[in-house]
């Protein structure tokens, strides 16, 4: 078979949703890996030594590693977070519809739309990052098999090279003055093994604050300083009724973004655990690991990924906001102010604005507008009726108001978000070619299917 026979065969022949749920399984080990071992082993990656202790799975891998091919890590990028077609954004012009920022829609859910989750991915080339485009062609992107190669194009032109190495990352990093202390977790023996391709959603989670244009202009709320008797963050003069009404902790505001820019992360995750179910290949999910450490906040421990880390803000209410984590510049860049992307909240509330409302973009009334120019979900009488009526962009106070509370949390906790670290990735999969061997010896009939065993008349020449 070659690749496009392997497309088709991914999208005409493999097994059903309803088949594919009922055998999903975390496969840990794969061709290389050890587990239960009782060895001593340099980590082939970083050198380290790994210590293992014996256990009644005693297993050594005798088969070489063997890395994902383009296509397959292709396949599992589009399952992801690729482009599927356009949004339907179906949302009263009453319910707070200019919430959304793009109409590019993915295979995952967005909420707000607000792209900020893209694929970070280690193998053995190196790091990556997957940022797929946000053209689209129409409601559905593929169609037919004519569209299938998209699948690679999206991959070779959406993945943007951070490192040519992987990151110096293993089981056995410890702080020397606690060498007993696990910092990527106590299950991760195998973490960034040669042949295994580790892919980890990473958010910019505070991008989504744009939303603070939709709580004051149709939620009607307003933020309050709780370490400072609650009284109101940098908003008074709004504070009126048909303005701003209804109070709300800054911590209850940012929690809230926070956790929903989470969850396209878990939809990710699963979505690329069903696609590797049907291409008989193995998915280790997890989280239980340092992500600051991977990103490069400790390089006293391990260089990680390199990203920009700004150094710590003793001025943060919280423990939990004190470290900020930019990324890489014009690669992937995390949402805070003051940063090298943002100096003051002006800068950002602009950028917030400009996003959804400038030249070009998707609620631009300019003829170069992304509806009129790419394409929108609505027919065309429908759509130039949206673009006209005035309920597609906030109230003219809002822009000032937000911006003042940004202003406000800077002037009083030296940052905006106040609690968190916007750069998140926490939580991915480690996807491999299974040993089979080990669950030969082992496990009971069923947890190997002829998906697994069978995989290389298929996805291999």
């Amino acid at each position: 078979m070659n690749d496009k026979d392997r497309i088709k065969w991914a999208f005409e022949q493999s097994p059903t949703l309803f088949q594919l749920l009922s055998t999903v399984r975390s496969r840990r080990v794969g061709r290389g890996y050890r587990i239960d071992s009782g060895t001593e082993a340099k980590h082939p990656i970083t050198g380290r030594l790994l210590k293992q202790q014996a256990g009644p799975m005693k297993f050594i891998s005798k088969k070489e590693p063997r890395a994902l091919t383009e296509l397959e890590e292709a396949i599992i990028c589009w399952a992801a977070c690729g482009p599927n077609g356009l949004c339907a954004w179906d949302i009263s012009l009453d319910g707070g519809f200019h919430e959304l920022t793009w109409i590019s829609g993915r295979t995952v859910p967005s909420p707000g739309n607000s792209l900020a989750t893209d694929l970070l991915l280690i193998n053995d080339r190196g790091a990556f990052i997957y940022k797929p485009t946000l053209s689209r062609s129409g409601p559905i992107e593929i169609q037919s098999e004519k569209d299938y190669d998209k699948i690679l194009k999206w991959y070779q032109e959406g993945l943007v090279q951070i490192l040519d190495e992987r990151p110096d990352i293993d089981y056995a990093l410890r702080v020397p003055s606690a060498p007993h202390a696990t910092l990527m977790g106590p299950y991760q023996y195998n973490m960034n093994m040669p042949g295994s391709t580790w892919f980890i959603p990473l958010s910019d989670s505070a991008w989504l604050n744009s939303a603070l244009m939709n709580f004051m202009d149709c939620w009607h709320y307003y933020p309050i300083d709780e370490w400072n008797g609650g009284r109101p963050a940098g908003v008074e003069k709004w504070i009126k009724e048909g303005m701003l009404e209804l109070p709300t902790p800054i911590a209850a505001e940012e929690q809230l973004i926070f956790q929903v820019e989470q969850f396209p992360i878990g939809c990710m995750v699963q979505n690329m655990r069903l696609a590797v179910e049907a291409m008989g290949l193995g998915a280790w999910v997890f989280c239980g690991f340092n992500p600051d450490l991977l990103m490069g906040a400790m390089p006293e421990i391990a260089r990680g990924l390199g990203f920009h880390v700004e150094a710590p803000n003793p001025k943060a209410p919280i423990s939990t906001g004190q470290t900020k984590i930019f990324g890489i510049e014009g690669v992937k860049e995390a949402t805070y102010v003051p940063s090298p992307r943002y100096k003051n909240a002006e800068q950002l509330v602009n950028a917030w604005f400009e996003e959804k409302y400038g030249k070009g973009r998707t609620l631009s009334r300019e003829q170069d507008g992304y509806l009129r120019r790419v394409g929108a979900p609505w027919k065309t009488d429908t759509m130039e009726k949206i673009l006209a009526d005035p309920r597609t962009r906030p109230s003219e106070w809002v822009k000032d108001a937000i911006t003042s509370y940004i202003d406000y949390c800077v002037k009083n906790f030296g940052q905006w978000p106040v609690t968190y670290n916007p750069m998140q990735a926490h939580f991915g999969a480690v996807i491999h070619n299974v040993d089979e061997e080990f669950y030969d010896t082992y496990y009971k009939e069923g947890y190997i299917n002829d998906r697994i065993r069978n995989r290389s008349k298929i996805w291999h020449d």
